[in-house]
């Protein structure tokens, strides 16, 4: 409600009365239907509160009015009870922790492989991706027990609630430093924003780890998604999910596809590049080939001159890859995916492709330290965290070996 647009003064729309009767207008509001309040809006009574205030505010964000419905619901129903002062508080409405449409499911509860160390064991949560800065809300009424760095998780928001009589507590990981917008010991309510979406500890890219713990904090946890399904939680209407699928078999980019070795005397010789007007060495040429046969969707740059940089490009044996992305633009979750499968499928082979290290998603893995799995990169080159292409995010980086073994 704009000044501008004729709703009234700055100092009348901070007046809770005022703003009021402005927005439901009729004879008696005091913008005489210009703007139109709710009463001028045919059979508002049947619109759903969203679809009401956009038809008042004409937002150029239609949707952004049902993501704070569950906040104003909360509020209204918290004023309406008795609080439970001095503890947990006491509800039964359960709210889904990221507004809806804005999130891709990308691995479930249970056993898996792990995406980075390549372990199998419990993934304790659901993870579901969603661009940096997209709103955590909280899941329920509650008191916040942890907000900060926890191992693993990068940053982790710990909330505890007492729900439909039980106490449980839920968690929500990843965020960057910034992202955490709650500290312990602050009552939040349900749908409440209590963080913003990261990519930090052990993540493949942004998105909102989530974790359910029946009896509160410290208590083993349990698949999310059924928990969230059985209290009715408002948003969990699945708008899409990224690798497998149930009762869907689909493989995994690069399953089977397994390189030829290399064919030829001398490794180091210089050949043509295949993706630029330089040369790269003939062990760079036939790992270059390989990969792109096993993996079609990428896009390859290798020599370059690289003037003032330390760097493996203009000695002809390093290439960035693309995965369907375009650089400095962060991957999708589907794009992530195929990145992780692409550097997986590296280091299997690396000794038939002659791989020195690769780097990707600010991590790096190296032969000479392979039993370390993939460590943070913090230096070389143009690096720089913050970038979305010198921190490698949005492309992955390769380094051949510079001898024949």
């Amino acid at each position: 409600m704009r000044p501008a647009a004729g709703w009234g003064t700055v100092a009348e729309l901070m007046d809770p009365t005022y703003q009021t009767r402005a927005f439901y207008g009729g004879p008696d509001g005091p913008n005489q239907t210009s703007p139109r309040g709710l009463l001028a809006i045919p059979r508002w009574q049947q619109l759903d509160p969203g679809e009401a205030a956009q038809a008042v505010e004409v937002s150029a964000y239609p949707d952004r009015y049902h993501n704070y419905q569950p906040v104003a619901e909360a509020i209204l129903a918290t004023l309406a009870q008795p609080s439970s002062r001095g503890g947990v508080p006491r509800t039964s409405r359960v709210g889904f922790p990221l507004p809806s449409g804005t999130w891709v499911r990308t691995s479930g509860y249970g056993m898996r492989v792990h995406p980075i160390t390549g372990e199998s064991n419990l993934h304790s949560g659901t993870d579901f991706a969603a661009a940096a800065g997209t709103p955590i809300l909280a899941a329920a009424d509650g008191v916040v027990t942890k907000a900060g760095a926890a191992s693993g998780f990068g940053n982790l928001i710990v909330i505890d609630h007492t729900v439909a009589g039980q106490r449980v507590a839920t968690g929500y990981a990843h965020m960057y430093d910034t992202g955490v917008l709650v500290s312990e010991g602050d009552h939040v309510v349900a749908g409440q924003q209590v963080g913003e979406v990261g990519s930090t500890g052990w993540s493949t890219g942004p998105h909102l780890h989530f974790e359910v713990y029946p009896g509160g904090s410290g208590a083993p946890t349990t698949d999310p998604e059924p928990w969230l399904d059985s209290h009715g939680a408002k948003g969990l209407d699945h708008p899409g999910t990224g690798g497998s699928q149930t009762g869907c078999a689909t493989s995994t980019p690069g399953e089977g596809q397994t390189p030829a070795p290399f064919d030829g005397e001398n490794a180091d010789r210089m050949v043509p590049d295949p993706t630029s007007d330089g040369q790269v060495t003939a062990r760079t040429a036939h790992l270059i080939g390989e990969a792109r046969a096993a993996f079609p969707d990428t896009a390859w740059a290798c020599w370059s001159e690289r003037p003032g940089t330390v760097s493996e490009h203009p000695l002809s044996r390093a290439c960035d890859v693309t995965v369907g992305n375009a650089i400095g633009q962060h991957p999708s979750p589907a794009q992530l995916e195929y990145g992780w499968a692409l550097t997986n499928w590296l280091k299997t082979h690396s000794d038939v492709l002659g791989v020195e290290y690769l780097i990707w998603q600010g991590k790096i893995w190296s032969v000479a330290r392979d039993a370390d799995g993939w460590r943070p990169y913090n230096g070389g080159g143009m690096h720089d965290p913050n970038d979305v292409t010198c921190g490698h995010f949005d492309h992955v980086h390769l380094t051949v070996r510079s001898k024949q073994h």
